[in-house]
């Protein structure tokens, strides 16, 4: 299957939804308009980017450059409650952006997943 980065950089939260419906995914995606700063783990070079949706299981992060397959991440999300660090790895990477998968899936009540 060959994927159109193009539309996925024009609807990201409708790719999202529809490999959501089709079964992919086990955590309905939210989307947001959030902006999240990251970086690379063991790195102190940090990234803001636009967080287009975000999962108990992972998010979308919209990156001018994405990081490659693999690649664990450190997201500092702002809360109400303050900063959250969490940990993902590249589940995907394209021109659009990167789709991280939480190294630990977010809870319901957890602040994080709330706030966003």
């Amino acid at each position: 299957m060959e994927v159109d980065w193009a539309a996925m950089r024009v609807l990201p939260s409708l790719w999202s939804r529809l490999v959501s419906l089709l079964g992919r995914r086990r955590h309905a995606r939210k989307a947001t308009t959030a902006t999240v700063d990251w970086h690379s783990f063991g790195s102190k070079v940090g990234h803001i980017s636009a967080l287009v949706d975000v999962s108990q299981g992972g998010a979308f992060v919209r990156a001018a450059y994405p990081r490659e397959v693999g690649t664990p991440i450190v997201l500092d999300l702002p809360t109400a409650k303050g900063t959250v660090h969490v940990h993902a790895r590249v589940a995907w990477s394209g021109p659009a952006g990167m789709g991280l998968r939480f190294t630990r899936p977010l809870g319901d009540d957890q602040p994080l997943f709330a706030a966003i």
